[in-house]
Order: structure tokens, then C-alpha cells, then sequence
């Protein structure tokens, strides 16, 4: 297989942060632990994940960009989502064990991946 033969994935994009965290956080608790790539492109900031819809029709599954554009880049190493008492998610550098708070990991990519076709 070479490069010509990887079509890119289908582009999800997500109208904000909270939103993509919120989706990140229902994933990894069914199937695996979520992290979010980061990379900056045209000038904005690009947060993301590469998944796959397992089951779609006769395929073995259709590969999404599930991601959000914004003007900052990531003020930590990790996206915290907390859901109560009042949704919200911040960057932090630290993982603290605080009840009700998931932390997505922030991988910082050196450039936009190839296969995606923004």
C-alpha cells in the first residue's frame, strides 16, 4: 500500500472545545482512553482525534477527524473536563485526583497529519 492508496478521513467538525472533550470523554469509556492531537495550520490551532464508526454498512469501519479550530494554542498538557456542578474544561499541566474531573492528554503534533485533507 502506499501513500496514493490512503484516502483521508471523513471531517468532523465540532462547534467547540467542551464539545469535543464532551465526545472524547463518552468515547474513552467504551472503548479506549481518549487523547487529543493538537497542531497549529493557517494560523489556527487545530485539536482533534482520528476514530473509527466500527460497523458502517459492509466496511470495516469509516475513519473520522472528529475536531475543533481555535485562535490559542494549549495553555497546558492536558484538557480537564468536569461535568458537575457546572460543566467546564480548562488546560492544566498536572493530573490531580479530583472526583468528577477526566483529563485528555494533549499531544502536540510538529505539523498537520498527511491523510487528513483540511
Amino acid at each position: 500500500m502506499s501513500k496514493a492508496d490512503i484516502r483521508p478521513p471523513v471531517n468532523i467538525k465540532i462547534a467547540s472545545m467542551i464539545d469535543l472533550a464532551r465526545m472524547l470523554v463518552s468515547w474513552s469509556q467504551r472503548d479506549r482512553p481518549a487523547s487529543m492531537l493538537h497542531f497549529e495550520h493557517n494560523g489556527k490551532h487545530i485539536y482533534g482525534t482520528l476514530i473509527s464508526n466500527h460497523g458502517y454498512y459492509e466496511m470495516y469501519g469509516l475513519p473520522l477527524w472528529v475536531y475543533v479550530e481555535t485562535d490559542e494554542p494549549p495553555a497546558g498538557s492536558f484538557l480537564a473536563y468536569k461535568s458537575r456542578p457546572k460543566e467546564e474544561v480548562g488546560f492544566v499541566d498536572i493530573v490531580e485526583a479530583e472526583p468528577m474531573v477526566l483529563h485528555l492528554p494533549v499531544v502536540n503534533l510538529a505539523e498537520k497529519l498527511e491523510i487528513l485533507d483540511l
